[in-house]
């Protein structure tokens, strides 16, 4: 270890405690405490916008056995404390160790706590609210800290502050991007198809958009509670009107559907993880999806009129995207990936035969 052993504990709003040990920066941290079952990618995972506000726990029992890259080591840890069960100190080849990561970046973490008890926990009781911290002193008011605690803001902290261009040589399209708060492997999935992109603060107008004459509009994933940003909402409804293909995925799905008349609710424990089955519906086959959010569309809110229901979750039958029919729009619940060989790139390529099809 690369510093003395200290204990710390996790502290849920239902006072349930779990003890442990300290990593990374040393004190308190609160946030919605959610897990995550992917078995890698930790790094992509702490630094993904869509954590904003939230305690992650890991579910696979060991975690950062390669440390963190000198390539990603700068990158943003964007969740507000981490949770694993056992982390490896021994990195090779330079990289960071887990730790010391974290401590760079000023994250409060804790290991050596049960994970598979927490992870019922928040099964079994849904939503908690928690905190990470190296004393328990002053535990009831610590509880009500956690009772208080709400996620605000968080589009607004983590958009783009300037709109930034990426150029892709013998580009074919033209894709402007509304930055929710996004992994940016997203954006690969676009510029390896031949997209040049404008990332765009979150507020952008629809004539500010359509100054820029693009094929293309990507609502992007991002965090927390679609109903929290009703400017956006309306500012959606204005753009869908352009006539331009939209292709909404997470966050920007949500506020799409609202923008349509949907109605969006809360789920018991919501998706997240790399692992999720969902439904091509009227067909036989699978995709297995990477998923992190807690709300969803409800099924009954959909009109006939206004959209119809392309994909279902396996396990709990929730709605897992839309295509619209007042405009040229899809929209996703879960983040395609751009690999060609995974069962949710065609998302991309599909999106990229509308903006074609619009354009001729």
């Amino acid at each position: 270890m690369t510093q003395q052993i200290k204990k710390a504990y996790l502290l849920l709003e239902d006072g349930t405690e779990f003890s442990g040990y300290s990593m990374g920066k040393a004190g308190t941290a609160i946030g919605e405490v959610v897990f995550n079952t992917c078995t890698a990618s930790y790094e992509e995972l702490l630094s993904d916008p869509t954590y904003y506000g939230q305690i992650v726990a890991q579910t696979y029992p060991l975690v950062g056995n390669r440390g963190v890259s000198r390539e990603r080591k700068e990158s943003e840890i964007m969740s507000n404390g981490y949770i694993v069960r056992e982390w490896c100190d021994v990195s090779g080849d330079g990289a960071l160790s887990l730790d010391d990561y974290l401590r760079e970046q000023g994250i409060v973490g804790i290991y050596g706590i049960d994970t598979r008890r927490l992870t019922r926990a928040l099964r079994d009781k849904g939503y908690m609210k928690g905190a990470i911290t190296d004393s328990l002193q002053n535990r009831d008011a610590l509880l009500e800290d956690i009772k208080k605690y709400t996620i605000s803001g968080a589009v607004e902290a983590i958009t783009v502050k300037t709109p930034e261009h990426i150029e892709t040589e013998n580009a074919k399209f033209r894709v402007a991007v509304l930055d929710y708060g996004f992994p940016r492997k997203t954006l690969e999935a676009f510029t390896s198809r031949g997209c040049s992109l404008d990332i765009l603060p979150a507020d952008y107008t629809a004539e500010q958009i359509s100054a820029l004459s693009p094929d293309g509009i990507l609502l992007s994933d991002g965090p927390a509670d679609p109903d929290d940003n009703p400017e956006l909402i309306e500012r959606i409804r204005e753009i869908i009107k352009s006539g331009i293909p939209v292709l909404a995925i997470g966050l920007g799905y949500q506020m799409l559907s609202l923008a349509v008349g949907a109605k969006i609710v809360k789920m018991p424990q919501g998706h997240r993880g790399s692992n999720q089955p969902v439904l091509i519906e009227n067909t036989d086959r699978l995709m297995v999806t990477d998923q992190n959010h807690g709300y969803c569309v409800a099924r009954d809110s959909v009109l006939p009129e206004t959209a119809e229901i392309l994909f279902s979750n396996i396990n709990d039958r929730s709605v897992e995207g839309l295509r619209y029919k007042a405009f040229p729009g899809v929209g996703v619940q879960f983040t395609p990936s751009g690999d060609r060989d995974s069962s949710t790139s065609w998302i991309f390529d599909s999106f990229l035969e509308t903006m074609k099809e619009v354009r001729a």
